[in-house]
Parts: C-alpha cells; sequence; structure tokens
C-alpha cells in the first residue's frame, strides 16, 4: 500500500498556487502610539494608572474613523480613562494631529498621546500670567514657540487665551532683561502672526508693542542681544510691510540712520535684517519727500564703512547673494536720488569754455549747448564733465593733444564724445533704460564718494583709447560707443573689481584687439551650437553624399594631373636615385607608369620606359612608410638626418607567370599626396579601408556648406518681444472678407 501510494502522489498533476496579497488597502494603516512622558505636566487632573501600557500599536481605518475615535482607541488600548481629554501629536514635524491632517498618516506611523492642545494653552497661560519663575516662563514660550505653526495649537491659544499675553511680555521691563525669554516670544508672536489664523494678523499689533520693538534696534534697551535684535528686525519688517498704519508708526519710531550700526556686525544675519529692513522703510514710504531724506541719509561715509567691513569685505570667498541684492537696491535707491534735472545755464557755459578747439563754429556750439540742455543725465552729466576737466586737467590735456595730432577726419570731438561716455555710464547704473551692471560694481559703488563721476572718467579714458585702436572717423562715435559698452561688461565679468583704481587699470589691459578675439569665440560658439541643432544635423545627413561624391571627384582628378614619385631601391647610394610618374587617365580605367630622371616631370617628350597598369588588374593597395637616412652635408656634423617617405603599395592581381602577383612601389615625402593617392587608388579598386583624409575632406565641406547657409537664418533671441504691426485702417474691409 505504500508503494502505490508513493506512485499515485509522485504522478498526480501538480496544482499551482494562488498568489495572496497580504498588504493592507490604502485607507487602512498601522503604526504605534506611546505616553507622552511629560503628560502629566500639561494635565494636572490626568493620572496614569499603574497597569497602562506606554507603548501599544493600533489600526486607523482612515474613511471610517475620526480623531476622536483614534484617541479613545488608542486611550482605550493603554488602559486609560477615556474621561480626560487627549490629544495626539506627530514629531516631524512636530503638530498636533487633527481631522484635516489625519490622512497624511501612512503605515509605520509613530505617534504621542499627549493632553489636548487646549491643556498646552492653559497651562502655558498660567505659567506666563504668574511670571514668577523666569525658568518656567522660558520653557512656556519655548514650547509656543515649537508649536507657533501648527493652526491647531494656535487656534487653541486664541480659544483659551489672546495675543494680549505675549504682548504684556515685550512692554514688561523684567522679561527685557532675559534676552532668551524676550527673543523667543519674539519669534513665537512673529510665526503666530505670519500664520494668519482668523483675524490676527500683523495689524493686530498695537502702537505701544511696535514703540517697544523699535526700542530694541535703536538703542534704547538696556541690553540688546544677537537673537533678540534679529528677531526685532524681522518683525519690523514684516511690520513696515504688512499694513499701512504699523508702517507709519515705524517710520516715525525708528529713524534709518540708527540701523546703520547694524550693517557692521559680524553676524551676517543682523546686517542682512538691517539692510532689508532699509530697503523696505524706503520701499514703503508714502511720501516723496520723506522717501528722498532717508535715502540722503545713506549717503553718509560710515554706511559706506559699515557695509566694506562687514558684507563687502575681502577675502576673495564667494559673496552672499542675499546679500548683494539688498546692496543692489539700496544703490538703486541712492541712484534714484541722483540730480537728473536739466543743468543752470551757468554749469552749461562752464563745460563749453572747457571745448578750446578754433574748428568749432558758432552753430556746432549752440547745438551742443542744446544737446547738453536736454541730456537724459541733467546735471549728473554736467557735475561728471566738470569733475573731470577739475581734478583730472593733466589727463585732459593728455587726450586732446593725442587726439589733436590725429589726421583730419579722424578726430573726436570733446563734448559730444563725453555725453556718449555719459549714456554709456548711466546705462550700467541703470539712470537710463538699459542692462544695468550694479550687482558687477556692487564694490565699486560702495568704495567710491561719487561713483557716477569716477565710473564716467574711466569711460572718457576707454573711449580715447579704443577710438585709436579702432582708427575710427568722425562719423563712428556710435560704433566706438558701442564697443567701450561691450569692453565695460566684460571686464566686469572676469573678476570681482574692489575700487575704481582696479577697474581703471583692467580695462587699460583690455584692448580692442582682446575684445575681438572674444567676438571670435562667441562666433565661434553660436556656430557650433548651431551645427548641433537637431535641424542642421538633419540637414547634414542629406548633404553628406553630395559632399562625399565631390571629395571623390576631387580625388580622382589629382590623379589625372599626375605626381612624381621616387623609386625603392635596394641599394643605398644617394646616387642612383630613381623616379617614374604615375597618372591616371581619362577614363579611370589605366594607371600610366613612366619613368623620369628628376623630381620635375616634363610632359609630352617622348620616353622609352612607359608602363600602363589596368586598375582592374590591382588587388590591393596599402601604405608603407620607410625611413630616407641622407647624410649631412656639414664636417661638422656626423650624425646623417633622417627623412620620413610615405610609401603606397600597389599589390597587382595574380597572372600565370607570377603566382603571387606584382608589387608596385612608390615613395613621397609629401604626405598628402601620398594620402590621396592612396584614397583615390583604394576608391577605384573599392576597397572598404579607412580613408581619413577623405572624410577629413567632406567634414570640412560640409561645415563651410552649412555656415554659408546658416548666414542668412535670422536666430530669435528669447528676450527679445516681436514687434506687433499697426492695426490696419481699412479693418472693417478686412474683417468682412471673413
Amino acid at each position: 500500500m505504500p508503494s502505490s501510494y508513493t506512485q499515485m502522489a509522485f504522478h498526480m498533476p501538480l496544482k499551482e498556487l494562488q498568489p495572496v496579497d497580504t498588504s493592507l488597502p490604502e485607507h487602512v494603516v498601522k503604526g504605534a502610539v506611546v505616553i507622552d512622558k511629560e503628560f502629566t505636566i500639561w494635565n494636572h487632573r490626568a493620572v496614569i494608572p499603574s497597569n497602562a501600557l506606554h507603548t501599544v500599536f493600533i489600526t486607523i481605518n482612515l474613511l471610517e474613523q475620526k480623531l476622536t475615535d483614534v484617541v479613545k482607541m488608542a486611550a482605550r488600548s493603554m488602559n486609560l480613562s477615556e474621561d480626560d481629554s487627549y490629544g495626539l501629536m506627530a514629531d516631524k514635524p512636530k503638530r498636533f494631529i487633527t481631522d484635516d491632517n489625519l490622512n497624511s498618516l501612512g503605515s509605520g506611523f509613530i505617534l504621542t498621546l499627549c493632553a489636548s492642545p487646549d491643556h498646552y494653552v492653559k497651562r502655558i497661560t498660567e505659567i506666563l500670567t504668574e511670571g514668577n519663575n523666569i525658568s518656567q516662563m522660558e520653557n512656556a514660550v519655548k514650547t509656543l514657540d515649537e508649536f507657533s505653526l501648527d493652526p491647531a495649537l494656535i487656534e487653541a491659544f486664541y480659544r483659551c487665551s489672546s495675543l494680549e499675553l505675549l504682548f504684556s511680555l515685550i512692554r514688561d521691563d523684567r522679561v527685557c532683561m532675559s534676552s532668551t525669554l524676550l527673543s523667543t516670544c519674539l519669534r513665537a508672536l512673529s510665526s503666530m502672526l505670519e500664520l494668519a489664523v482668523g483675524d490676527f494678523t500683523w495689524k493686530s499689533v498695537p502702537n505701544d508693542v511696535v514703540v517697544s520693538m523699535a526700542s530694541l534696534v535703536t538703542g534704547k534697551a538696556k541690553r540688546e542681544e544677537a537673537n533678540t535684535l534679529l528677531a526685532a528686525l524681522q518683525m519690523l519688517e514684516q511690520l513696515v510691510i504688512g499694513d499701512d498704519t504699523t508702517r507709519d508708526w515705524i517710520l516715525e519710531e525708528v529713524p534709518i540712520e540708527t540701523l546703520i550700526r547694524h550693517v557692521e556686525k559680524s553676524d551676517e544675519r543682523i546686517a542682512l535684517c538691517a539692510l532689508s529692513l532699509m530697503n523696505s522703510m524706503i520701499r514703503r514710504c508714502p511720501d516723496d519727500e520723506k522717501r528722498f531724506e532717508l535715502i540722503k541719509s545713506l549717503e553718509v561715509v560710515p554706511f559706506r564703512n559699515a557695509v566694506h567691513s562687514s558684507l563687502l569685505r575681502g577675502g576673495g570667498g564667494v559673496r552672499n547673494l542675499n546679500a548683494i541684492e539688498q546692496l543692489v537696491e539700496v544703490q538703486r535707491s541712492l541712484i534714484s536720488a541722483y540730480e537728473t534735472s536739466p543743468p543752470t545755464d551757468a554749469e552749461v557755459q562752464k563745460i563749453l569754455d572747457i571745448e578750446s578747439s578754433e574748428d568749432v563754429s558758432e552753430e556746432i556750439r549752440e547745438m551742443w549747448k542744446s544737446q547738453i540742455g536736454e541730456h537724459r543725465c541733467g546735471r549728473l552729466a554736467a557735475i561728471s564733465m566738470v569733475q573731470f576737466a577739475e581734478k583730472s586737467p593733466q589727463d585732459l590735456r593728455m587726450l586732446i593733444s593725442e587726439n589733436t595730432m590725429r589726421i583730419e577726419g579722424g578726430k573726436w570731438q570733446l563734448i559730444p564724445m563725453w555725453m556718449r561716455c555719459c549714456d554709456i555710464a548711466a546705462e550700467l547704473f541703470r539712470v537710463i533704460p538699459g542692462r544695468d551692471e550694479l550687482d558687477r560694481l556692487i564694490v565699486v559703488l560702495f568704495s567710491t564718494e561719487t561713483p557716477f563721476p569716477a565710473v564716467f572718467a574711466c569711460i572718457v579714458h576707454l573711449f580715447h583709447r579704443t577710438w585709436r585702436e579702432m582708427q575710427a572717423k568722425g562719423g563712428e562715435m556710435e560704433k566706438v560707443a558701442c564697443v567701450v559698452l561691450e569692453q565695460l561688461r566684460h571686464v566686469l565679468k572676469r573678476r570681482e573689481i574692489q575700487d575704481v583704481e582696479e577697474l581703471s587699470a583692467d580695462l587699460e589691459t583690455f584692448s580692442y584687439r582682446a575684445m575681438q578675439e572674444i567676438w571670435r569665440e562667441e562666433q565661434l560658439g553660436k556656430e557650433n551650437i548651431q551645427l548641433h541643432s537637431e535641424a542642421v544635423i538633419q540637414l547634414k545627413s542629406k548633404l553628406r553624399p553630395k559632399m562625399e561624391e565631390l571629395v571623390r571627384i576631387n580625388h580622382l582628378n589629382y590623379l589625372k594631373l599626375g605626381a612624381v614619385f621616387r623609386k625603392p631601391q635596394k641599394s643605398k647610394s644617394l646616387a642612383k636615385l630613381a623616379f617614374w610618374h604615375w597618372k591616371l587617365d581619362a577614363s579611370e580605367k589605366m594607371l600610366t607608369i613612366t619613368g623620369c630622371d628628376g623630381e620635375n616631370y616634363v610632359e609630352g617628350v617622348q620616353r622609352d620606359d612607359i608602363r600602363q597598369v589596368w586598375i582592374k588588374d590591382i588587388a590591393d593597395v596599402t601604405n608603407n612608410d620607410e625611413i630616407d637616412r641622407k647624410a649631412s652635408s656639414s664636417r661638422f656634423t656626423s650624425s646623417p638626418s633622417t627623412q620620413m617617405l610615405r610609401g603606397i603599395r600597389v599589390q597587382l592581381k595574380t597572372t600565370n607567370d607570377m603566382k603571387e602577383g606584382e608589387v608596385l612601389m612608390a615613395l613621397t615625402s609629401d604626405e598628402t599626396q601620398s594620402v590621396i593617392w592612396l584614397e583615390g587608388l583604394a576608391e577605384l579598386i573599392g576597397s572598404k579601408a579607412v580613408k581619413s583624409e577623405t572624410d577629413a575632406m567632406v567634414e570640412r565641406m560640409l561645415k563651410m556648406e552649412l555656415r554659408v547657409r546658416l548666414l542668412n537664418v535670422k536666430l530669435t533671441n528669447p528676450e527679445e518681444k516681436p514687434e506687433i504691426p499697426p492695426i490696419p485702417d481699412d479693418i472693417k474691409s478686412f474683417i468682412s472678407k471673413f
């Protein structure tokens, strides 16, 4: 029986088991719940029994269960009383679980069963209201700060307490003596107002609290600590941005001069916050006269020194981009206060008196007078021109002297050149519309008291030098100006420049020739990008067969012209050198080989040593280089000089007379000649050997053809907006046709 059962089991068909999915549905999650160690601290009435389980595992059905159901299930599993009010807390990020975020839980969660948000708020309120223990107050405010971005606790705070509790702490002088308590309170209050739960926003801050916070940054506070100062600066900026009423309070309570000392703090965070508050105050100031006063307050030397010693100090490191953005905004404000109103008649006349050339007619002077008066930079341009003449009279004489020595028609005129240089400087400074370079000029701008006239002087010298190097003519003022602007941009792009003297030195070494090299590289880069575009690659594949055919014909024509080769010699004697002339006939079917006396072959001379080889009789063509050793003609040199001879080895097919086939060898020192003959003969016999010269020639011709075709292709600039044509006069008749 056992053997029969074994045979039956062996011969029974195997039944395939179906896989069973043991994973939970998406709406069912499993995880752990632990009891909060500080549970009784926040809820004094709660009692944890001795038989309580401190860790339990629960399963939550997200579709059917609410938060209250989950809390009761966890309390029941832990043997806790269901009468107490509990809360569930997630750790990362630290927040209370609500019905709104319950669905965000996934399997493997770890929650903490703790006191409810109302119990937290009530206990915090008790500690802060009593105000007896600074340490307890710090812990209470720290807890509030930790949950300040949690809507559940903040809603409970507004329900069970009020913001007046925190406002009273900021007013309290005793609290202000504890830097930790005050800074934590400011951070918590800031986060709560930023969260904007209900109607509680930055508008809710009363005037006396604004005055207290302002005293923390203006030097009126009894103590000044970094974290408190940082929090106060950030809150004041939010109050400036958030509401017009609080903005006016801060503009009244915080003089912008008092923020300058914070810019030179070693803590870069404070310096950035101080700059950001300055920019917000200037930007949000509703009164133009008041805004002008704020800007003028930053034109002082202490502010420039503070910026240099903190945010722009040397060291060659990478600059903080946020700092650069804030400093650029400060400079834009300073530039907006430049005097660009029309210059006075006395200032215009002073500039005209500088031009001492006798060739200038009265009519041209009147035109210049009108142009100076109507210049876009106004008095700023006039002041820059006068300063250049007064502060650098020797440089001005040198420029004028060099200019007068040029041939007639190749000179620039001083005042038009000055006005064009002012335009260039104004574009760099964003005084007039254009692409400014304030981020790259930022160190230079804070290193000099009058940055615009200083940069203008550098541009004048560069303009004069570029005019000379370009050999410009009288009517090419605009052309030279465009080159000068490009030179400035490239010099500023290369590296960070520290001051005006360094800018002048860099411009001195950057010639027009260097600019031309940059243009060539840029053009080559653009062409390479175009040549690697998908459309050009497709065009290239279509043009390749045509180019390959042209190269093939060119090589065969080269073979038809003929060439002189050296015969290989068994003897090393120099007197027995022999040459022969190889030439492909017009039908491309026969190779004519003619013996000759030297390297110069004369066509048409009757010769006996002539041989004709049919192309069809050639079996293979390979290269076979040799080294030609020539004895030196100098009696002072004992070692012979060497020369590489490029060889062509033509293997003929076997015949009845020769089993292996005859081999013809030709040598030449011309590498190009050797390669073309080698690849040309290989092409004729249908050999598939690698053709380096042919492939290189095909690639060169393809690039030339593609570049010629791309000359007339106008590439679209993504920054340029298409020009919208005007509406036609006959728009009604145009529409009626459709």
